[in-house]
């Protein structure tokens, strides 16, 4: 049993103060279902087909129940998406954008249902949203775009109004304000909808790591151990969607998003949800403290994966915050999350691409709680063989030439990144590493990724991702190696944490304290082929996020 401290790096969120159960034990080797992911779209899918009397159903992750990115969110539960529907509207028409608003706002609904049937304790409670303009910029073009989200808000069928301001501690001008929206505590409730999927006959298996879906029929679920299921169906609700190395990712870019938590004083600013127009843009809202005080979460700050500089952005946010909300107090957490973007903003929830039999939930695109909740309506039907109706909207086969300017944006952004093969590396040397640090060093024609742990031990890995052969780079806040090409990272130690990576960066040595000249680095042949000559191409899996 592989065993991951933490997925998604050694920060901790808010959300981590619910323990949750440890379901250890070893899968059986046959199934109808089976589910690699158990976040808020595995268990919510789980959940419903297991209320529709589906049989043998298996939930597989390698880290704990919402481990991944739904143990890393901000927790909004908005119908008014982050991306506008003034732009929506434009990409999938006035129909399209009333399905897109009428599904986020049945998924905060069936969430609120899930809460009252199993009585979960995990603060749920309706709330206000407010779209603001960006602080210290209330310019005519701002106050023209939220007249604008207004309009095609209102044709979207949401409840919203301009009102003259948000009860922030600033005057931020005319703001948009939308009814019905929530907060709660993510873990909590997924640790409660655990416990009634496992009571409707459903098996869930944490430390189970899926290395690769072969196709066929039966797929062929392989585990790292050697071990392989039979299954007549699987569901990828790992987040990046192993199951299409090439399709969806060309499709969608992943971000980094950085979260800080604030103590404020009781009742200073109301609970709702706050985000505003800028670029990239903030978002806020109140949480209850364990203690039961009151604690300010501020996000925003993203970036592409591995282009950016993490712990700058924590030290901008901080002074966004303590310059337009004073009465935020000391930093009490803070953490980063992954957000995969579509390139036209609506997730991918359906069949894959490219194989049979297998159905993925990917490019939450800022929504991943209501996204995913969405998942547990499509997908069950679909493997029922419905065709529900919003199916063809979010099918992951749908074309995306309606948002070719941004796929082009997107594919040079990855591409910049392979420049990396012929530049130096970050250190001269191991002996440069700082303990619990690591760098990217240059040995002839290889970059290796070296990492010093705390007892001055270094682990070192190729830093070729085994994607689509990008170079890694040290993420030193979540102490990560992240791929800038399509958004997969890696523990420390080279144990891939996000994909669309299919596995692990390839050891180059044990641990050393030093490595001498020359380096020995491994053939083609010891590493994991994408694609093997004659044979079926396997589905690999990542870490679920």
């Amino acid at each position: 049993m592989r065993t991951i401290p933490k997925d998604g790096g050694v920060t901790s969120s808010l959300w981590a103060d619910a323990d949750v159960p440890a379901y250890e034990t070893a899968p059986a080797p046959e199934a109808d279902i089976v589910i690699v992911g158990a976040g808020i779209a595995g268990l919510t899918i789980a959940f419903e087909l297991g209320r529709r009397r589906a049989t043998r159903i298996l939930v597989l992750d390698d880290g704990p129940i919402g481990g991944g990115e739904t143990g890393r969110t901000s927790a909004h539960l908005a119908s008014a998406v982050d991306d506008r529907y003034a732009v929506l509207e434009d990409k999938f028409g006035a129909d399209g954008a009333r399905m897109i608003a009428e599904s986020h706002a049945m998924a905060i609904d069936y969430i609120e249902d899930v809460v009252r049937e199993l009585d979960i304790e995990c603060d749920f409670q309706r709330v206000d949203g407010y779209l603001i303009a960006a602080p210290g910029r209330a310019s005519r073009s701002d106050r023209r775009e939220l007249e604008r989200e207004h309009a095609a808000a209102q044709r979207a069928g949401l409840t919203c109004e301009l009102v003259d301001g948000a009860p922030l501690p600033f005057p931020t001008g005319r703001a948009l304000r939308f009814r019905n929206q929530a907060e709660f505590h993510p873990i909590r409730y997924l640790r409660a909808l655990a416990e009634g999927v496992v009571r409707l006959g459903v098996r869930i298996h944490t430390g189970v790591h899926v290395n690769a879906v072969e196709p066929g029929e039966p797929l062929r679920v392989q585990l790292e151990d050697g071990r392989t299921i039979l299954a007549r169906t699987v569901v990828d609700a790992s987040n990046g969607a192993f199951t299409s190395q090439v399709h969806l990712p060309l499709r969608q870019a992943a971000y980094r998003t950085y979260i800080l938590t604030f103590a404020i004083p009781a009742g200073s600013i109301p609970h709702a949800l706050y985000w505003d127009t800028d670029d990239p843009y903030h978002y806020v809202r109140l949480a209850r403290g364990a203690d039961g005080n009151e604690l300010l979460i501020v996000g925003g700050n993203d970036h592409r994966v591995g282009q950016g500089h993490p712990e700058l952005q924590w030290r901008e946010l901080e002074d966004w915050t303590r310059s337009w909300l004073p009465v935020a107090g000391p930093v009490v957490a803070r953490w980063s999350g992954q957000i995969i973007e579509p390139a036209d903003q609506l997730a991918h929830i359906g069949r894959s691409p490219e194989h049979d039999h297998v159905y993925v939930v990917t490019g939450d695109s800022g929504n991943g709680l209501t996204h995913g909740t969405i998942a547990g309506f499509v997908i069950p039907d679909l493997i029922e063989g419905k065709q529900p109706r919003w199916a063809q909207l979010y099918d992951p086969r749908r074309s995306h030439l309606r948002s070719v300017a941004t796929l082009v944006k997107d594919a040079v952004q990855s591409s910049i990144p392979y420049v990396d093969w012929v530049r130096g590396g970050d250190a001269e040397s191991l002996d440069e590493i700082p303990h619990g640090e690591g760098a990217v060093i240059r040995r002839g024609l290889h970059l290796l990724a070296a990492y010093r742990d705390e007892r001055g031990m270094c682990h070192l890995r190729s830093a070729t991702c085994p994607h689509l052969r990008g170079v890694v780079s040290w993420n030193s806040a979540e102490k990560t190696w992240d791929c800038p090409c399509h958004g997969s990272r890696f523990d420390r130690y080279g144990r891939v944490l996000n994909g669309p990576a299919p596995c692990d960066l390839t050891i180059v040595e044990p641990a050393v304290e030093r490595v001498p000249e020359p380096l020995r680095v491994p053939g083609r042949e010891e590493r994991e082929e994408l694609v093997r000559g004659g044979e079926p191409v396997p589905i690999f899996r990542e870490r679920e996020t």
